[in-house]
């Protein structure tokens, strides 16, 4: 090969370095872009399970609450009818016995 032959071997791949190179920053440009879309996007995810959470909490809170004063008013009521059926059960007696 002739040194013209090697001069533009030499220039041709020094080009061909420097568009590697270019692309090569030009992509790390885009991946670091990427990462940062990425990473926010992390962050509102884990902002919505963090609320989503909370609302659960709430819920399960609210609904602990009622079961119990459902349960309260469930015994209330049973303890009710059973002083009721008590007295009628008195009573009742009571109007037999003297039959007797």
């Amino acid at each position: 090969m002739t040194i013209a032959a090697y001069q533009t071997l030499y220039e041709s791949s020094v080009a061909f370095g420097m568009r590697k190179a270019l692309q090569a920053e030009q992509g790390k440009s885009d991946m670091e872009k990427r990462i940062a879309e990425l990473e926010e996007e992390k962050r509102q995810l884990e902002r919505q399970v963090s609320e989503q959470k909370a609302k659960c909490e709430a819920i399960e809170k609210r609904e602990s609450e009622r079961q119990q004063i459902e349960e309260k008013k469930h015994t209330e009521e049973v303890q009710f009818l059973k002083r009721t059926n008590q007295q009628l059960k008195a009573q009742l007696e009571s109007i037999i016995a003297p039959n007797k």
